[in-house]
């Protein structure tokens, strides 16, 4: 028991350390020949709020590596036709098992000569990525917000594959990841935040439906009386090809008035059933397959924003675009500061 509590006065005080001492840690441990899980910063594994985006990932990296040692298998040929990549590749990775999936992939595009050595792969990921999202497949939809993050279609149903194709969904981007490969795809906070296990919360309708959260922060910050909102209650009417369906935020909330006391209790339901539980199985379906690849206690070490970068790497700017369409206000094109900027860029 003294060692014990000895021990855990030891991982306190290195954790204190870690935090008064971040930019030097991490130095530290980008320098180190040592795998963090195997060095005398190893409790930092369950503290990896104190590591950079670049050392997590060294980490993360490490322990993929472990798990490809330990899963050694032959490669799997992917056989396909370009006109049906995204239906042929489930048929062909569905059936698989996921310790299978670990296993290097090769593509073989039918009628065409020539061996993958690499390239063919990063084409078929690129070709995945835009069928993801492929209105027929009735799987993802752009956020109010900003029309350019993807969240789960909450009408998927209409596609009676739906919940398989979602596992699909989920094993190819992890598989991705596995393999070190981009994928030009970015989905909303909230679905970031659903991989890596975190509950999602009002601010994040924020980025998902701004005109939505706008009217919630309304709600929250006046008296519901004297904006003419003292008829809610707590539930959520859902429309559906055109039937509309009446659904309760908590289990017997149907005759719960919304009042300036529970209000925020309102907002965060409502919130959670607009992000998650309006979802629910499609996001079940899509874990499910995403962790046949990547342990769950592996990929929560990142942050939402750091697995959109793990996930899609940093985007590529056209410099001399931008230039070209840059419009200035107080400054003209030779200003000097002018110059500075697009010199550090």
């Amino acid at each position: 028991a003294v060692v014990s509590t000895q021990s855990t006065g030891d991982h306190r005080m290195l954790l204190q350390f870690a935090e008064q001492h971040k930019i030097v840690l991490n130095q530290i441990l980008r320098q180190s020949t040592t795998p963090l899980s195997e060095g005398p910063f190893k409790v930092l594994v369950n503290h990896t709020r104190v590591l950079d985006f670049d050392v997590k990932r060294r980490y993360f990296r490490q322990e993929l590596d472990k798990i490809e040692e330990s899963n050694r298998r032959e490669d799997i040929a992917i056989r396909v036709r370009r006109e049906h990549v995204f239906e042929e590749s489930f048929r062909e990775l569905h059936r698989r098992s996921p310790e299978e999936l670990k296993s290097r992939l090769y593509v073989i595009f039918e009628g065409e000569e020539g061996q993958d050595a690499g390239g063919l792969l990063r084409e078929w990921y690129q070709i995945i990525a835009r069928e993801i999202f492929n209105p027929d497949y009735a799987l993802f939809t752009t956020t109010p917000g900003d029309k350019v993050t993807y969240v789960c279609n909450s009408f998927s149903h209409y596609n009676p594959n739906h919940l398989d194709y979602f596992k699909f969904v989920g094993r190819v981007i992890a598989k991705a990841i596995y393999d070190n490969k981009y994928l030009d795809c970015y989905f909303s906070r909230s679905f970031y935040k659903h991989i890596l296990g975190q509950q999602v919360t009002f601010k994040d309708m924020e980025h998902e439906d701004y005109s939505f959260y706008k009217s919630m922060l309304f709600l929250l910050e006046n008296e519901l009386e004297e904006c003419g909102l003292d008829n809610l209650d707590f539930t959520m009417e859902i429309e559906e090809f055109g039937v509309s369906e009446i659904r309760e935020l908590k289990p017997g909330s149907r005759n719960v008035v919304v009042t300036n006391e529970n209000k925020k209790e309102y907002v965060k339901l409502l919130c959670q059933m607009k992000m998650t539980g309006s979802i629910r199985s499609q996001i079940k379906a899509f874990l499910d397959g995403f962790y046949d690849i990547i342990p769950r206690h592996l990929i929560a070490i990142f942050s939402d924003s750091e697995l959109e970068l793990l996930i899609s790497g940093l985007p590529s700017i056209d410099i001399d675009d931008l230039k070209a369409n840059t419009e200035y206000h107080k400054y003209l094109q030779n200003s000097l500061q002018v110059q500075w900027f697009w010199r550090a860029l």
